[in-house]
């Protein structure tokens, strides 16, 4: 029987995964199928039984306004948490990557968490003769921005990705110094020799927070005799390969040691360019809130994927998602992918990104839900080079903003009920 168009196109580049099928880069047959896989993203879920589920979702979430209960409002005791993606080596623009629209939103914030997928190493040269590197390297000025947001607010920078040691463990070093020293507020997750490394505690209006940071991979760690304990390894969604969970309960435990009210969960996870997690993913995703984390704030597949709410202990029984666990009822919240943050990659869903606000009780509430959509690419900074991250309004008046309506429309396929 002759293979529909559909799938051959699935065989030939939309289930390859580089994540947990490495091939060396002299394999081009491999190589161009995973370069046809970034051109040309999949555009819906894997199965019938996927897409059902986020339908069922989106329909909650669009009657709740995107709340577990309709009659929840934020109070003064709350703490507004905004998360944001990768943010990445972009050629050009660093020192002014934010624009004042984006600023202006990310400055109601209490407390910001970001994936800081570069080194920043001021004594190494700055790569820009090339489209992409396996050795990022950002200068100290890609903070500058960052700097100008309400100094008393907490910034939290997780370097748990696969790109810690594009520099090497002295990059390492230098880029969680570098990060710490910008200003008071600012920390890092993750790096260094210490398990304890990757988790942060933080309290914000007598609200304490855990953040755990974790990722599936680290870039050229067949180079080093030992690994960074403080980027603890943990692969999920393998079908051929389950995570180490005994590592994963060990974080937990870690965290549960300041009695926090939240634990965050920052994994750098999932696949490439696939905008729907499959059914393994959202069972990894959900064993994790069974184990005691509150918020999973993914990155790593460079586009959005979907958010869900959780009622955790009978919290709201129309949920679809029902978990349960010790403790009292509560919600729970899982966003699978944040996307890219500030990027070059070239396709609209690789530029489109999203700022997630919570506004969180020290209840267990998540009394306020709303993602912020941005996008960033070349030419939208000073010269043709420069990259910067806009709001939509912001890129919809911009010269360079035909693209729109496109980013607009993938936006709303993710999240169609928060937008």
């Amino acid at each position: 029987m002759a293979l529909s168009f559909e799938k051959l196109r699935e065989v030939f580049y939309e289930r390859i995964r580089y994540e947990n099928g490495r091939w060396p880069l002299w394999r081009w047959d491999m190589n161009l199928r995973y370069i046809a896989k970034n051109l040309f993203h999949r555009p819906t879920p894997w199965s019938k039984k996927d897409e059902e589920h986020y339908l069922s979702m989106a329909s909650y979430l669009d009657k709740n306004n995107g709340r577990a209960s309709a009659s929840a409002s934020s109070h003064e005791s709350d703490v507004k948490m905004m998360a944001v993606g990768d943010l990445m080596w972009i050629r050009s623009g660093f020192a002014e990557i934010l624009s004042p629209g984006v600023q202006n939103h990310l400055a109601q914030a209490e407390m910001v968490l970001a994936n800081m997928e570069t080194p920043i190493v001021p004594e190494k040269k700055v790569p820009r003769l090339v489209y992409e590197t396996l050795h990022y390297n950002a200068p100290l000025s890609y903070l500058n921005p960052w700097l100008n947001q309400n100094p008393v607010v907490p910034h939290l920078f997780s370097l748990c990705n696969n790109h810690p040691l594009d520099q090497g463990w002295e990059g390492l070093e230098i880029t969680r110094s570098s990060i710490e020293n910008a200003q008071e507020n600012f920390s890092c997750l993750g790096g260094g020799e210490n398990l304890e490394q990757a988790i942060a505690h933080l309290t914000i209006k007598e609200m304490r927070f855990a953040v755990i940071g974790l990722t599936f991979d680290i870039n050229h760690k067949e180079k080093f005799s030992g690994l960074p304990l403080g980027v603890p390894l943990v692969g999920f969604g393998n079908p051929d390969s389950p995570p180490d969970w005994e590592k994963v309960e060990k974080l937990i435990s870690l965290a549960r040691l300041s009695n926090p009210d939240w634990i965050v969960l920052m994994p750098h996870w999932g696949y490439e360019y696939e905008y729907w997690p499959d059914e393994l993913m959202r069972k990894h995703a959900y064993r994790l809130i069974e184990m005691g984390v509150d918020i999973i704030l993914g990155t790593s597949p460079h586009v959005l994927q979907p958010l869900e709410l959780i009622s955790v202990n009978g919290y709201d029984k129309k949920c679809p998602v029902q978990i349960e666990r010790e403790g009292k009822p509560r919600q729970a919240c899982i966003i699978y992918s944040l996307g890219n943050f500030a990027s070059i990659m070239p396709t609209i869903p690789c530029q489109t990104g999203a700022i997630l606000s919570l506004s969180l009780s020290k209840q267990g509430d998540i009394n306020q839900l709303s993602v912020f959509p941005t996008v960033c690419k070349r030419g939208l900074g000073k010269s043709w080079l420069d990259a910067k991250v806009l709001s939509f309004e912001e890129y919809k008046k911009h010269p360079r903003g035909r693209y729109f309506d496109k980013h607009k429309n993938y936006f709303k396929e993710i999240f169609n009920s928060l937008s």
